[in-house]
């Protein structure tokens, strides 16, 4: 028995045909579901516009099988449809916003364009045949044939390498590798991965310093390789190695923001200021120390020994009096520790006979620190031996 059903008009007026890869490429096209909405109701209108032979579709004609859409809504995306290159909006017969015609064509074109990249041998049966090609289309279609050789060959060099047992350079840089994922959160970029390698053979650091270092690092929120890089270049540099090393050098330099400076970080420096109580910050003042390191040829710990006698012997340090000192020992050829310990007993031995030339009567033969106390220079002893 025949009936009257709703279903069977459904079916008359047909469906809404949209290419599914509309939906695949859609990030990668910018749109979002209002823009896929309208290309659907815009697919629509021309799928139920006769004769389908005559290009394009009005806008009046999507306007009539949507109802939802209104003329500032379908203009408003139009617009942006045809700032992206995927419609053409031409004039009517008049200027009437209705009349206006859209053109898929640059829509269809772009969506071509996608699939034979991500699919190039669909391409490849066209390049069989030079004639049908244009030259241009047919060196682009023996680069895409190449690109997928060497892809392939790159393939199988790393499937091989997977099958590899570990070096320890391959077990140190996937160590290091997943400290900075954890660290960061993301995997490593082309850039860090190049770096960490630098850092691994170039400048010789282990997995354990490299922990160290790039904690501080992440702490101060530098996630730059080629800032890290930097700071990487100065520890090696200046063979900075220990936990207290980095320490010194984050605080003084990245902290106070003077790397950008380059003014070069000097760990002996650096330890000598924080000995003696002098501020090494200042360039003039480090030259003044790479004066007598490299200069002079004062090794750090005959330097250290000077800033230990300035502040034994003064109340106010400075640099002059170390340097006075270096100067007395440079022209007498104290290098050695050993020498300054042979000197100092005999400037202890000379006082005491001063004294007791002076004063008439023999200096105690004591091994206290009295002559650290009272430190007399020679000049006022020349003075006192001339009143006596």
């Amino acid at each position: 028995m025949q009936q009257t059903t709703a279903s069977l008009e459904l079916f008359r007026w047909g469906y809404a045909h949209l290419p599914g890869a509309v939906f695949f490429y859609a990030k990668e096209l910018d749109l979002d579901m209002e823009d896929i909405g309208i290309l659907s109701a815009i697919f629509y209108a021309y799928e139920n516009t006769k004769p389908l032979y005559q290009c394009g579709v009005q806008t009046g004609q999507v306007l009539l099988r949507c109802s939802s859409l209104t003329s500032s809504k379908l203009s408003r995306r139009l617009q942006k449809l045809v700032e992206k290159g995927l419609v053409e909006v031409r004039e009517g017969n008049t200027k009437n916003f209705t009349e206006k015609i859209i053109w898929l064509e640059p829509f269809m074109l772009k969506m071509e364009q996608l699939v034979i990249r991500d699919h190039p041998g669909m391409n490849l049966q066209r390049a069989s045949r030079p004639n049908d090609m244009p030259a241009d289309q047919q060196q682009l279609a023996a680069y895409r044939t190449r690109v997928e050789e060497l892809e392939r060959e790159l393939e199988d060099e790393r499937s091989a390498a997977a099958a590899l047992p570990l070096t320890p350079m391959d077990a140190n840089y996937r160590r290091v590798a997943d400290f900075i994922a954890k660290k960061t959160g993301n995997l490593l970029s082309v850039k860090m991965e190049t770096e960490l390698r630098k850092w691994l053979t170039d400048f010789g650091f282990t997995p354990e310093f490299l922990f160290g270092m790039l904690e501080m690092v992440f702490e101060r929120k530098i996630t730059n390789p080629r800032e890290i890089t930097r700071i990487a270049k100065d520890l090696k540099d200046y063979k900075v190695s220990s936990v207290d090393g980095l320490d010194v050098y984050f605080k003084t330099y990245v902290d106070q923001k003077k790397i950008a400076a380059r003014a070069h970080f000097d760990p002996d420096a650096a330890e000598f200021g924080a000995f003696t109580g002098l501020d090494m910050g200042a360039e003039a003042r480090r030259k003044v120390y790479h004066k007598w390191r490299y200069d002079w040829g004062f090794t750090h710990p005959m330097i250290m020994k000077a800033g230990e006698l300035m502040c034994q012997r003064t109340k106010n340090g400075s640099l002059e009096y170390i340097d006075s000192v270096l100067n007395n020992w440079m022209s007498k050829e104290i290098r050695t520790l050993s020498d300054v310990e042979k000197e100092l007993t005999e400037h202890k031995n000379r006082s005491r006979s001063a004294k007791a030339a002076s004063f008439g009567k023999t200096a105690p033969a004591t091994n206290d620190s009295s002559d650290l106390e009272f430190y007399v220079p020679p000049e006022i002893l020349a003075e006192l031996k001339s009143k006596v």
